[in-house]
Parts: C-alpha cells; sequence; structure tokens
C-alpha cells in the first residue's frame, strides 16, 4: 500500500510506499519549499494535481533511504574523490546525457564554480578538439574539399596555440558570458530562482553533449542540439520553473533581434521619406 504526500506550503506530491517510511517518521520535508509538515498516513494513494520528484521523509534523528533515482545523490564528477576520476568522468556523462532530469534534481550542490567549471573545461574542451581535429584530419588525406584556403596555414606552432591557448580560453568565455545571456533571459521570464550560479551550472555540465563530436560531420550537429535538450531539461529542475517558461527565454533573443531589425527598418524609412 502506498500513500500520497503532499506539501501544504508549495502543493509538490509524490505517492510512497508505506514500506519506504521509516516507522518513526512524524514528520516530512519537502525538498523544494524545505518546508517540514507533519506526516500523515491515513490518505491512500491518488493521481494528484500535480505529481512531483519524491519528497525526504525524517524522523526526529533518522531520515529513510533515498529513491531508486538517487535525487540526492548529487554530482558524480563532484564525487570524484570517493568514485575515482574516470568513474565521476563517465557516470556524469551518462547522467547529464541521458538522465539531466536526474541529474540536476539533486539538491547537493556545493558553492562556487570551480566544480562545474572544472568539468565544462575539460569535456568541453575535449569536445571542441574533436571537431578542429576532424577537419584536419580529413585534410591531411586529401579528402576535404576546400580546405586549402582555410588550413594551409595551420602551422605547428598555431596547432599548438589553438588547442592548448584558444580552445580553452574559448569554452571558459563562452560558459561565463552565455550563462549570463542566459539567465538575464530567464529573469526578464520570471524565472532564475536559483541564481546565476545554478544557469552556469547548467550551461557547464551541458558540455558533455560535446562528446558527439566524436562522431564525423554529423556529430557537432548532434552536439548542438542534444546540448539545448539538456539545459532545458536542466533550467526547468534547477530553477523549479515551467518548461513554456524556459523555452520562451530560449526563443527572446530572436524576438530581441527581430525588433531591432524591424525598429532599424523603420528608423530607415522615415530617413528616406
Amino acid at each position: 500500500m502506498s500513500v500520497l504526500l503532499v506539501c501544504p506550503y508549495c502543493s509538490f506530491s509524490k505517492k510512497l510506499s508505506e514500506k519506504k517510511i521509516p516507522a518513526a517518521a512524524k514528520m516530512a520535508v519537502c525538498p523544494h519549499c524545505h518546508q517540514k509538515f507533519p506526516l500523515s498516513r491515513g490518505e491512500k494513494s491518488g493521481v494528484g494535481p500535480r505529481e512531483k520528484p519524491p519528497e525526504m521523509l525524517e524522523s526526529d534523528t533518522l531520515k529513510s533511504p533515498p529513491d531508486s533515482d538517487a535525487e540526492t545523490d548529487g554530482i558524480p564528477w563532484e564525487k570524484r574523490d570517493d568514485l575515482g576520476l574516470l568513474n565521476g568522468i563517465f557516470l556524469t556523462l551518462k547522467k547529464a546525457l541521458f538522465e539531466p532530469g536526474v541529474l540536476f534534481r539533486s539538491r547537493n550542490y556545493p558553492d562556487g564554480f570551480n566544480e562545474p567549471l572544472a568539468f565544462g573545461l575539460l569535456v568541453g574542451g575535449l569536445g571542441d578538439m574533436l571537431a578542429f581535429f576532424w577537419p584536419v584530419i580529413l585534410f591531411s588525406f586529401g579528402i576535404l574539399p576546400f580546405g586549402d584556403s582555410v588550413f594551409r596555414h595551420l602551422t605547428g606552432i598555431w596547432l599548438f596555440l589553438t588547442l592548448m591557448v584558444r580552445i580553452p580560453l574559448a569554452v571558459i568565455l563562452n560558459m561565463f558570458f552565455y550563462s549570463g545571456i542566459l539567465h538575464l533571459m530567464l529573469r526578464m521570464v520570471r524565472g532564475g530562482k536559483g541564481g546565476y550560479q545554478s544557469t552556469f551550472r547548467v550551461v557547464a555540465y551541458s558540455q558533455a553533449a560535446l562528446a558527439w563530436n566524436i562522431i564525423p560531420f554529423v556529430g557537432s550537429w548532434i552536439a548542438t542540439v542534444w546540448k539545448l535538450v539538456i539545459q532545458v531539461i536542466g533550467l526547468h529542475e534547477i530553477h523549479h520553473i515551467s518548461y513554456t517558461r524556459v523555452m520562451v527565454a530560449f526563443l527572446l533573443p530572436v524576438f530581441i533581434f527581430f525588433a531591432l531589425i524591424i525598429i532599424a527598418m523603420g528608423l530607415l524609412l522615415m530617413l528616406l521619406f
């Protein structure tokens, strides 16, 4: 048998098996608004108006084990001291690519930019290097047409500077600048409740999509679309806003761009006529 737990403060709800509720548990804690409320076992399970992620139960000193989706487990990359470096990278890539909702649903986020920045730089840099290397390799074998104008001046020193300086610097600047623009758009649609740091976290871990650059030519297209999907899901989870607001935030720069073009054309016509 299961019970339906509903937070009286923010209305988040979850069906939970009675077996997962400790016998001594008297209070529940909503992980979204962090409010405590009395645990009632009298209601049978049902489909509430707004199904949400599972609650964490607590008694005076006892908490129930987390659900199978490991909502409170945090991000593997940030636990690499316990999991190992390679295992932390692999598990984070796996979650970011195929379970972004679970990845960004965690509440165990450390403060600061260091951890997401390090992951974004590592994975994003390697992904951009893959995207850069494929045309260079194809050009060296004479397969890539029209490559002379782009790659014929690429000497050893320029190749070294591109790989060691330009690509890492471009990845870092892109993450901070893009996160700033995206967070501004979120604030314009009354989102971004988690702050700029949360938006940056989503952008940094979405660099995992660049792993698709391992596929020649089409990999970069797949990576671009996949990255947007991760960001949409991640922003929805980490800021607790609707998908509609997230999509509007992404489309706002397009609307602003066309609005500026229309205004500029109007001003030009006024000057001409």
